[in-house]
């Protein structure tokens, strides 16, 4: 992490100058990216998707400079809400989104911002104690596409054009730079055709970081919050497109606070030490983890009857209910609305189907 600017790596000024040289030569190659792509596509609809981490801040806020210059596009910002996203990086999301539309407004830019949240029917509550999926893993990320894919690509159902811009970037060969160069820049996503780009794609993390410590947002402010944010924890959750469809980066890094894809979650974990909420959270996270990988907890068939591998087949009823007591008792230790009404109904409607529909199979409640 940097502090005062300069990366603790660079000994000397002449480092220190060298260093400052590239970065201002890569904050000029980012602004002829996008002036070129906003000409190249004027007139249409400029997609951000933006997750509240340090690249995606990164990539909205010179697209947001060079739009308040040439409003040449109508921008799009896309937010990917699960509804279980980790509280911190959420709401500075959340603040981070209203400063923008503020700002776009007061500019004269034309933008919209988009918050993606999953149906009912399709939440990560819903999902495990409603119908008793067993929480995500490596083998199983049902909860990509639920999540954040579906919501996502019905939210930019209305563009029938334009650009989207992904702040993804890769530091490691340069075989695999102009990899991820060829396969995503200039990638069409299905039904919407947008071309998808990732101008920041051969950026430095220290790039990133020189660029905070020392700039302000487009409206003055400076980017001490985001820096205090990854000296707690480090990463974002970006949206990545793959082929053409949409792509989850995920892992130990700013997502969804209940998150059972990666083993240990030190994100949180770190983040509790100083927030007893969080903490709770966290060890709930530990728990429920647990809880769904063992055996006696699950039955021995699937959600469309068909055995399961291992005789580990979905969560059982009485199972789903132990999770929703705990949960809803996680809710009054955090002073946190966790599960909406809205679900609840749903989850009590699938309880009622799955008795009908596995009677004889069900174990006793």
């Amino acid at each position: 992490m940097m502090h005062s600017g300069i990366p603790q790596t660079l000994k000397n000024w002449k480092e220190c100058l060298v260093f400052s040289l590239v970065y201002n030569s890569l904050g000029s190659v980012l602004r002829e990216r996008l002036k070129e792509l906003f000409s190249r596509f004027s007139g249409q609809p400029v997609v951000v998707a933006y997750s509240g981490g340090k690249d995606s801040t990164f990539l909205l806020h010179h697209v947001l400079v060079l739009l308040r210059e040439r409003k040449t596009n109508p921008l799009v910002v896309v937010y990917a809400d699960t509804l279980v996203e980790n509280p911190l990086i959420h709401q500075h999301a959340k603040e981070f989104l209203g400063k923008v539309k503020e700002y776009c407004e007061a500019e004269g830019i034309d933008a919209r911002i988009l918050v993606a949240q999953p149906e009912v029917k399709n939440t990560f509550w819903v999902n495990v104690i409603g119908k008793g999926y067993p929480v995500p893993s490596p083998w199983f990320r049902w909860c990509q596409d639920k999540l954040k894919l579906k919501p996502v690509k019905k939210a930019l159902e209305g563009l029938s054009g334009g650009i989207m811009l992904v702040a993804v970037r890769t530091q490691e060969s340069t075989a695999r730079r102009k990899s991820l160069n060829r396969r995503l820049n200039g990638m069409e996503l299905e039904k919407n055709h947008l071309r998808v780009f990732a101008p920041i794609f051969d950026f430095t993390e220290e790039n990133i970081w020189e660029f905070f410590a020392k700039s302000q947002s487009p409206w003055g402010e400076d980017y001490s919050k985001v820096i205090n944010l990854y000296k707690a924890a480090r990463g974002e959750c970006p949206l990545i497109p793959e082929k053409n469809k949409f792509h989850n980066g995920c892992g130990s890094r700013f997502g969804c606070w209940v998150c059972t894809v990666v083993k240990e979650d030190k994100t949180l974990k770190n983040q509790a030490q100083d927030n007893e909420a969080l903490k709770k959270l966290y060890e709930f996270r530990n728990w429920l983890l647990e809880f769904s990988l063992d055996p006696q907890n699950r039955l021995p068939f699937r959600r469309n009857g068909r055995p399961a591998k291992n005789s580990k087949g979905m969560l059982s009823l009485q199972a789903r209910k132990e999770i929703l007591k705990r949960l809803q008792e996680l809710e009054k230790l955090t002073n946190m609305k966790l599960l909406s009404p809205e679900e609840m109904e749903e989850i009590k409607r699938i309880w009622e189907e799955d008795k009908r529909r596995f009677s004889n199979l069900l174990a006793p409640s």
